[in-house]
């Protein structure tokens, strides 16, 4: 096999494998505030918040106030609940779509839990 198969063939198997999925949250660690999130790539949101926190441009105003003040060692990122997909293989992409499916119940459920409103949070009480 050439390397130029093996990439391929790695390329191939690494867009239809599953990215670890599920519910997170972000900890601001000097006031146990936290912003509870979910995600078809928990490896990649992190890294998605951060990008956005350092730029400045986060959506959420008053973790970006937080991120600003503290910096990302004031911060730590935690997988609350995780999916454990059916298959090892996903052979079209459209079968995600009853993992996103899934995601705001499982959001829903720990939003209820934790209580992340306030002074405990970063989200708005709906």
């Amino acid at each position: 096999m050439t390397d130029k198969t093996r990439r391929k063939e790695l390329g191939y198997n690494y867009a239809h494998s599953h990215r670890p999925m599920g519910v997170y949250r972000i900890v601001n660690t000097g006031n146990d505030k936290m912003y509870v999130g979910s995600s078809l790539n928990l490896d990649g949101v992190w890294n998605k918040h951060k990008f956005m926190l350092d730029i400045k441009g986060h959506d959420n105003k008053a973790l970006q106030e937080d991120w600003n003040e503290r910096g990302e060692a004031g911060f730590r990122f935690e997988v609350l609940e995780q999916i454990k997909p059916e298959e090892d293989f996903v052979a079209d992409v459209l079968e995600l779509k009853k993992y996103r499916k899934m995601l705001p119940d499982m959001e829903s459920k720990w939003l209820e839990q934790l209580s992340p409103y306030g002074e405990r949070g970063y989200h708005k009480q709906k």
